[in-house]
């Protein structure tokens, strides 16, 4: 009988919705795949492969004895353990092994020095293609989005038009016996988001934004020419979708699309808001975009359901938002924003600030301080550092600026995995210069999302060099007020009656 299994391996990500989407096209091709889910994510305590762990994977291959292997490679914050598993496969089998995702799209030819060919931008249609041209011993070399290295030379196929119909790519594989969960030296049969309380998924393709700290930019002039690359799944195919989810998977009590808008087709959100409530009625998240808020679709969205915003404001400068991250929003939509989603009474409001860089000065975050006093409460914020993310354009303006060398921004960028976690979500994560004063604003910055304090907090700004030591002892205890806080919420959408 002819081989057709494929492993395909995602790293420190038990959704890794890229790796589902593939996964159904190859079973719907006729193709086995095992999907390995190598490491959980963990913002606080990030861990690295063991040696055991890739005995179990090593294991795990040799009893599915693959056509080829499949790595995603998201980013270079994991790219340690990625390069483990890879010259694992590479030293252990036979079979190719190819690599897929933002890094692959981004960084080919850094990508090839490790693995046998790449597969670039969306990879539905091509993986298929691949998989039956090395099933039959066919040449693969012509497929659309391939990369490879022939006699030295680095040789990369057009990536093809935009596919507009994005129904046509399914939706990513949920449940079933093909999945695996490796992680702390165990190996888990079974899908692991059926254990979960929430469902990920996506209503939609491409991002209109150009933020330079993200990939997103460049992953759309990746097909630049091609077609329209921001589009957008019918109703009917998002709604099919969650049947599945909440058929499935057992604890399901919050639904998180991932998507920066939800469509602006007209209808689209009527047409959403009306069968979300009647047919899924499961709270949602959503990420939203100063530019995207008004009452209008809030007012629908949060009578479906939705429980949680998580908005992107990164700064309170203009300068370093407009001129350093490429956000062109100005200070009064945000806050307009901001009274949008009070007015409408989402339950839970996030706001997402990068601070502590070295593109910002102190006077700068005063400046986020003083708009995070303007945003209608209640809110709570997502504090990071700005990781340097590779093939994202802010790298290169770090370096035009003279804040980096080449040599140092590559020690950034392909430091170990404690470090870069640390950059980004570590305390004061990349505060680099002004270390004292900055960290003060920081933790004031920190302190503004509780309105009960608001006046104190507002008091201790006068002069938070004098107020440093009070300033701390007053965040430590409400970063427990948050945590508690936090729990109960969770407990609260864990405990919900009436699915």
């Amino acid at each position: 009988m002819m081989n057709n299994r494929v492993l395909l391996v995602g790293f420190y990500n038990e959704k890794a919705l890229g790796v589902r989407y593939l996964a159904r096209a190859l079973r719907h091709s006729g193709f086995e795949p095992t999907i390995v889910f190598f490491k959980r994510f963990n913002s606080e305590i990030p861990e690295e492969s063991t040696p055991r762990e890739l005995e179990l994977l090593k294991e795990l291959t040799e009893k599915t004895d693959p056509l080829f292997v499949g790595l995603s490679i998201m980013s270079s914050l994991y790219l340690e353990n990625s390069n483990r598993v890879n010259d694992m496969m590479k030293s252990s089998f036979n079979f190719p092994v190819m690599w897929g995702g933002v890094y692959a799209t981004l960084l080919p030819e850094k990508a090839l020095e490790k693995c046998d060919f790449i597969l670039r931008g969306e990879g539905e249609f091509s993986i298929i293609k691949i998989a039956k041209a090395i099933q039959n011993g066919e040449d693969w070399h012509d497929i659309p989005g391939v990369g490879y290295i022939q006699d030295g030379k680095y040789i990369q196929n057009d990536v093809g038009p935009v596919q507009q119909d994005i129904d046509l790519y399914g939706y990513p594989e949920i449940g079933g016996d093909n999945m695996f969960l490796i992680n702390e030296d165990r190996i888990i049969p079974g899908d692991p988001q059926m254990r979960a309380f929430t469902y990920e998924l996506s209503a939609s393709r491409g991002c209109p934004f150009q933020c330079t700290y993200c990939s997103a930019v460049n992953l759309r002039r990746v097909y630049e020419g091609k077609g329209k690359y921001v589009r957008f799944r019918t109703v009917n195919s998002v709604i099919e979708e969650l049947k599945e989810a909440k058929a499935k998977i057992p604890k399901l009590r919050v639904v998180h699309f991932w998507d920066e808008i939800f469509s602006t087709e007209p209808g689209w959100i009527e047409t959403f808001c009306q069968r979300y409530k009647t047919e899924i009625n499961i709270p949602f998240r959503i990420w939203g975009h100063p530019l995207m808020t008004n009452d209008n679709i809030i007012r629908q969205l949060v009578d479906a359901g939705l429980h949680q915003v998580v908005m992107g404001i990164q700064s309170g400068s203009p300068y370093v938002r407009s001129e350093i991250f490429h956000r062109y929003e100005t200070q009064e939509q945000i806050i307009e924003a901001s009274r949008v989603l009070a007015r409408w009474k989402v339950p839970v409001v996030y706001y997402d600030l990068m601070i502590c860089h070295p593109f910002e000065s102190v006077d700068q975050l005063k400046e986020t301080f003083d708009l995070c006093l303007e945003l209608e409460p209640p809110f709570r914020l997502n504090i990071h550092g700005l990781n340097f993310l590779p093939g994202t354009d802010i790298i290169k303006m770090a370096i035009d600026r003279g804040l980096y060398t080449e040599e140092e921004m590559d020690k950034l960028m392909y430091g170990s995995l404690q470090e870069q976690y640390d950059r980004h979500w570590g305390p004061h994560a990349s505060s680099f210069h002004d270390a004292s004063a900055k960290n003060s604003w920081a933790d004031l910055i920190y302190l503004t999302q509780f309105h009960e304090i608001r006046d104190k907090v507002i008091a201790l700004s006068k002069d938070p060099d004098g107020n440093t030591a009070e300033i701390k002892k007053l965040k430590k205890k409400m970063e427990r007020t948050k945590t508690i806080r936090r729990y109960v919420e969770k407990a609260k959408l864990v405990l919900r009656i009436g699915r």
